[in-house]
């Protein structure tokens, strides 16, 4: 079994650290690899269905794939106010 067909499977169970740590390994934001830069939008995915935010909130500082996945996580969940902290704050 590939990798990839394991991290599908974790997620699939959702056993978010197992699927985390498959797809990061292969990932990397803004990669000339079109699967790295992918399975980076993947893992950003999963860190947000997870609810890994403070791990989000870490990377958002530097990476913008982070930085939307968490203003989308926190729409989703219905935390404005959080979101709105974030806008006053520069984001």
């Amino acid at each position: 079994m590939e990798w990839f067909e394991q991290a599908r499977a974790a997620e699939q169970f959702r056993d978010w650290d197992a699927a985390i740590a498959l797809v990061s390994a292969h990932a990397e934001c803004y990669s000339t690899d079109p699967y790295m830069h992918d399975n980076h939008l993947w893992h950003m995915d999963l860190l947000a269905r997870a609810e890994r935010l403070s791990e989000l909130t870490e990377r958002a500082l530097t990476d913008v794939h982070a930085r939307r996945r968490l203003n989308t996580s926190l729409r989703e969940r219905g935390m404005e106010a959080a979101l709105r902290n974030r806008a006053e704050d520069g984001d």
